[in-house]
C-alpha cells in the first residue's frame, strides 16, 4: 500500500510539475513577451555644443571620368608600293622608310612629368627615312621645275594660236561688213538710177500735157495745113507766088516737126525709162534676193569665224588654267614635302627621343621595341592632373538649384577622411530618363586640385551647396527635443551629472546639425 501510495504522489507530482511548466509557458507567451517587446529602449551619448559653418545641401554619388590626352605620331609618311623580286632588298627597303622603336622609357601607370623620355628610335631608321624624304623633296623640286617649263612653252604657243583665231575673227567681221555694204550699195545705186528716170518721166509727161505746148502744137499743126492748101491752091504758072508759098509751108512744116520731134523724144523717153525702171527693178530683186543670200553665207561664215575665235579663248584659258595647275599642284606637292621633312626633323629631335610635353598619369602604351611607326597614330596615351570630371544624375527636384560654376565638395570612397572641391562644367538640359518614372539631368563636376591619387572608375560623393549660415553654435540635430506644443529643448547634464530638459530657441538646420539662437554656449555638454 506504501508503494501504491508513493507512486501515486509522484505521477501528481509529474503532472503539478508539467501542469506549471505549461502555464509558465503560456503566461510568457501571453504577457510578459509583448510586455517586452512594447518596452523602447533609448540609449544616450554626450556631445558638445559647437561653433562654426553649417552647410545644406544635395548629395549625389558617380564615377570618375579621366579624359585620355595623347602623344600622337601624325607623319603621313607613305610610299608607292613597288614589287621587290629580291627578298632581302624588299626588307632593307622597308628597313629604311619608317622609324623603328629602339627604347621605350616608361610603362603602363607610370607619372610622367613634362621633359621625360618616352621612345627612342634607332638611328639607322632615321637616317633610313630621312634620306627618303630628302629625295621626295628633290623629285618635287624637278617635277615642279619641268611644270614651270613646260607652262613657258605651251603658254606661249597656245597664245599665238589664240592670237591667230582672234585675227581671222576680226578678218571674218571686216569682210563680213564690206560685202554687205557692197550690196546694200548696188541696191541704193539702183534705187537713186529709178529715181532719176521716175523723175524725167515726170518732166516729160508734164510737158507733154502742158496746155501752151498742145496750143503750140494745135497752133502749128494748124499753120502747116492751112500752108499746105494754100500751096496746094498756087497756080504753078505763078512762080513768084508759088515759090513763096512753097517756102511758107516749108517753114510751117519745119516748125510743126520740129515740136513734134521734141514731143516724140518725150514719149520715147518715158517709154524707155519706164522698160529701164522696171528692168532696174528687178535687178533689185536679184540684188535683194542675192542679199539675203550672200547675208546668210557671210554670217554663217562669220559667226563661224566668231565661234571659232570664242572657243580659241576658251581653249586658251583652259589651256593656261591646266598649265597653271600642274605648277600649283608641284609646288604643292614640294610645299608639303617640304613641310613633312621638317615636321620629322622636329619629331625626332636632335637626339632620336621623343619627350613628353606635358604630365600626366600613363594609361596605355601602343608600342614597344623594335615596333616600326607604319603608319600615324597613338604612341602612348594619359590622363593630366586637371582631366579628371565626374558625371552625375541630378533629380528634377533638385536640379533647379545648379547652375554651371557653383563649387561642390567631393568625398572619395576610396579616401572616406579627404575632402576635393570641384566645379560644375555642365548642365544636360535634356532628361536621360524619357522612359523612367524617375527624371533626371546629367551634370558634369570638373575635380580641382591635386588629383594625382585619383583614379578613372573611383566611386565619390557629390554635395551641392543650396544653403548655409556662418560662425553659428549647433549641435546635433538628434539632442533637440520637440514638445507637443512646439517648443524645443535638449537634455543638458546639471551639477549633479543628472540630465534634465533645457529649453532652446533653434534656427538653420540642414538635417544633421541644428542651429542653437538661445539657451546654450559653446562647449556645453548634451545628450
Amino acid at each position: 500500500m506504501k508503494k501504491i501510495r508513493k507512486k501515486t504522489i509522484l505521477k501528481l507530482a509529474a503532472a503539478a510539475a508539467v501542469f506549471l511548466s505549461l502555464s509558465g509557458v503560456c503566461i510568457y507567451t501571453v504577457f510578459i513577451r509583448p510586455a517586452l517587446m512594447n518596452r523602447v529602449t533609448v540609449l544616450y551619448k554626450e556631445t558638445q555644443v559647437q561653433s562654426g559653418d553649417l552647410v545644406q545641401g544635395i548629395m549625389e554619388s558617380g564615377s570618375v571620368e579621366m579624359e585620355e590626352s595623347s602623344v600622337v605620331y601624325d607623319l603621313d609618311i607613305s610610299y608607292d608600293d613597288e614589287d621587290e623580286d629580291d627578298d632581302e632588298e624588299e626588307e632593307d627597303e622597308e628597313n629604311s622608310r619608317y622609324l623603328e622603336i629602339e627604347t621605350v622609357y616608361v610603362v603602363q601607370g607610370q607619372r610622367m612629368e613634362e621633359g621625360d623620355a618616352l621612345f627612342g628610335f634607332t638611328q639607322e631608321s632615321i637616317d633610313g627615312v630621312r634620306r627618303n624624304l630628302e629625295n621626295s623633296v628633290s623629285e618635287a623640286r624637278v617635277d615642279l621645275a619641268e611644270a614651270e617649263s613646260e607652262y613657258n612653252t605651251q603658254a606661249q604657243t597656245a597664245k599665238s594660236t589664240y592670237n591667230s583665231s582672234v585675227a581671222e575673227s576680226g578678218t571674218a567681221q571686216r569682210s563680213y561688213d564690206a560685202s554687205m555694204n557692197n550690196l546694200q550699195q548696188q541696191i541704193s545705186l539702183l534705187y537713186a538710177d529709178i529715181q532719176v528716170l521716175q523723175a524725167q518721166i515726170d518732166d516729160w509727161n508734164e510737158k507733154l500735157t502742158d496746155e501752151d505746148t498742145l496750143e503750140e502744137y494745135s497752133d502749128l499743126k494748124y499753120e502747116m495745113e492751112r500752108a499746105k492748101e494754100l500751096l496746094d491752091e498756087t497756080d504753078g504758072s505763078s512762080v513768084a507766088a508759088y515759090v513763096a508759098n512753097y517756102e511758107d509751108y516749108q517753114t510751117a512744116l519745119s516748125a510743126f516737126e520740129e515740136l513734134d520731134d521734141q514731143l516724140q523724144s518725150y514719149r520715147d523717153g518715158i517709154e524707155e525709162n519706164t522698160q529701164e525702171i522696171l528692168d532696174h527693178n528687178e535687178e533689185i530683186l536679184e540684188a535683194q534676193s542675192s542679199l539675203e543670200q550672200e547675208e546668210l553665207l557671210l554670217k554663217q561664215e562669220y559667226d563661224s569665224a566668231v565661234q571659232s575665235g570664242s572657243l580659241a579663248g576658251d581653249i586658251y584659258s583652259y589651256t593656261l588654267q591646266s598649265l597653271q595647275d600642274s605648277v600649283d599642284s608641284a609646288q604643292q606637292t614640294l610645299a608639303d614635302a617640304r613641310e613633312l621633312l621638317a615636321d620629322f626633323e622636329a619629331f625626332v629631335g636632335e637626339d632620336g627621343v621623343i619627350r613628353s610635353d606635358g604630365s600626366g598619369l600613363i594609361t596605355q602604351i601602343d608600342y614597344e621595341a623594335g615596333d616600326r611607326l607604319t603608319a600615324a597614330g597613338t604612341m602612348l596615351s594619359y590622363v593630366t592632373q586637371d582631366a579628371c570630371s565626374i558625371t552625375i544624375d541630378v533629380s528634377e527636384e533638385d536640379i533647379s538649384h545648379i547652375s554651371v560654376g557653383d563649387t561642390v565638395t567631393i568625398e572619395m570612397t576610396a579616401y572616406p577622411d579627404e575632402e576635393w572641391e570641384g566645379t560644375v562644367s555642365a548642365v544636360t538640359t535634356s532628361a536621360d530618363s524619357e522612359y523612367s518614372a524617375t527624371v533626371n539631368y546629367p551634370v558634369t563636376i570638373h575635380v580641382e586640385g591635386d588629383t594625382s591619387r585619383i583614379y578613372g572608375g573611383m566611386t565619390a560623393d557629390i554635395t551641392f551647396v543650396t544653403d548655409s549660415v556662418e560662425n553659428v553654435l549647433y549641435v546635433d540635430a538628434g539632442a533637440v527635443v520637440s514638445g507637443e506644443d512646439g517648443s524645443t529643448s535638449v537634455y543638458v547634464k546639471d551639477a549633479e551629472g543628472s540630465m534634465v530638459l533645457q529649453p532652446v530657441v533653434t534656427g538653420f538646420s540642414n538635417g544633421t546639425q541644428t542651429e542653437i539662437l538661445e539657451g546654450l554656449s559653446e562647449g556645453d555638454t548634451v545628450y
